[in-house]
């Protein structure tokens, strides 16, 4: 006899009274026998826990029910990672909400295809829409489900691509999601505190075994004006709690407009997608790719401006705007020929979000260009080359460091960014020759290495800067011979 996989599924639930009963019933139910129920309140002040306290007093059931409420309000992030931390024990995790109603055999047909598709990182499958008072209805949902493309037949770069372009909505919704627990447990409690779980956990799964998907709608997926994700009529201000990991720069409770809480939490999901995405980096998991750290770190920098720096008053903006000036003056630089690689610390000393260390490999045009246009996601260290009349000099302001000596200090070194046409003779050099790891070493982009100066905003400031001084010019020798008499 086959022993089945053990599975955790858990209804994390707040003032959901009205649905709570249908949830928990449907959880219980469940034909799957090697399962771990969890039933978790996150302190709701309505009747919800009283209701699954009574359901969980007459159940006779063969499943393993752990009930859990929260002494406090933790919101759905630190909820989720409460439960992940603490309150799991099963190798797949089945998520489900205190509103949604689960099919009986929805873990058994889980199971059935993870095991069949090489137990992936995650497991989705289809929905049903129904309203407040369970009726089905073809939402927006249903449409994207019908229509979409479907990303887990992709490969895992080009579905993290897609899924850098065009996040919103996710392709899975949380209701019909499964992921294994040691994605979580690799990866680390998410210190951001991110409070959408379903992002968190699919953006993981692009970074780890990818995805599978099928359409059996085995959960009725509720949409209602209390959702999560519903806007209110009448928005309000909102205090939330501030992860740790910004506590340098906020304070730990902080007192939202009611038009900054979304965006504060999309900073906290970016933040967590950058770290996760550096740590499996740094691990091995996946190369670096210069497009996507340039994404994340956009996005990251965007959202850290808006609503962490600015923050903090006259002063903070005053450093900013020096920052930006500062950008422009070091584009000049390379516009005209004085090329010294400076970091753009774009997060200006923050450090929650740390970039990778890396080298550049290719002290020629290439790798000129390249440390001109890698984003602030990479902090380059040195530069490597094997010309060997070049090494212990300087390039662009940089050590100049031989194959050897980057193999030496490689474990100092998350990435390896090649800057040159002779990609693959590069890498089979540093791979087979002196055994560096084929994961540190990436490929800088064609545009990378062929923009003869910063790219962005930074050139974008440049060449508006080049054209008014021409403009002024223009206009100052027209006056002089207007006013000059022949």
């Amino acid at each position: 006899m086959v022993l089945l996989p053990r599975v955790s599924l858990f209804v994390f639930c707040y003032q959901q009274a009205d649905f709570i009963e249908q949830a928990v019933n449907a959880a219980l139910a469940q034909d799957y026998s090697n399962l771990q129920i969890i039933i978790s309140d996150d302190a709701s002040s309505d009747d919800t826990y009283r209701l699954v306290e009574s359901i969980a007093a007459q159940y006779r059931g063969p499943h393993q029910l752990t009930l859990n409420r929260n002494v406090q309000n933790l919101g759905i992030g630190r909820h989720f990672i409460h439960i992940m931390d603490n309150l799991v024990d099963g190798e797949l995790v089945v998520a489900s909400a205190g509103d949604d109603i689960s099919a009986p055999n929805r873990v058994s047909r889980i199971v059935e295809e993870w095991l069949a598709h090489g137990k992936p990182a995650l497991v989705a499958h289809g929905l049903e829409e129904i309203n407040e008072l369970g009726h089905s209805f073809a939402g927006s949902r249903t449409v994207q489900y019908r229509v979409q493309e479907q990303p887990f037949q992709w490969p895992q770069s080009m579905a993290l691509h897609d899924y850098l372009r065009h996040p919103y909505p996710l392709p899975y919704i949380g209701a019909a999601l499964a992921y294994r627990t040691d994605v979580y447990i690799k990866f680390g409690t998410p210190a951001a505190e991110p409070s959408y779980e379903d992002h968190l956990m699919y953006f993981r799964a692009l970074l780890a075994d990818g995805m599978h998907y099928f359409p059996q709608e085995l959960v009725k997926y509720r949409r209602h004006a209390n959702n999560f994700t519903a806007k209110p009529t009448k928005p309000k201000p909102k205090v939330l709690n501030i992860p740790l990991l910004y506590q340098n720069l906020l304070q730990e409770t902080m007192t939202f407009a009611a038009n900054k809480v979304g965006v504060f939490r999309l900073h906290q999901l970016t933040t967590q997608q950058w770290l996760d995405y550096r740590s499996a980096v740094q691990s091995g998991q996946t190369s670096a790719d210069v497009t996507v750290v340039a994404t994340i770190w956009q996005i990251l920098i965007s959202r850290h401006r808006r609503l962490l720096l600015l923050k903090g008053g006259t002063g903070e903006r005053v450093r900013f705007f020096r920052y930006r000036a500062l950008q422009v003056l070091w584009a000049l630089r390379y516009r005209f020929g004085k090329t010294q690689y400076r970091h753009h610390d774009s997060l200006l000393n923050a450090d929650y979000a740390p970039a990778l260390r890396t080298v550049v490999f290719g002290a020629g045009t290439g790798g000129e260009r390249a440390l001109a246009n890698l984003s602030g996601g990479f902090h380059v260290v040195a530069v490597c080359d094997n010309n060997t009349k070049l090494h212990g000099g300087q390039f662009c302001g940089l050590p100049v460091i031989s194959p050897v000596q980057l193999k030496q200090g490689i474990d100092a070194i998350d990435c390896i960014i090649v800057a040159s046409t002779f990609f693959h003779e590069i890498k089979a050099k540093l791979t087979e020759e002196l055994d560096i790891p084929a994961g540190k070493i990436s490929r800088a982009s064609y545009a990378c290495i062929t923009q003869p100066y910063p790219s962005g905003v930074a050139a974008a400031l440049t060449s508006a800067l080049i054209i008014s001084i021409v403009v002024t010019m223009v206009i100052a020798l027209s006056a002089l011979l207007i006013l000059v008499p022949f």
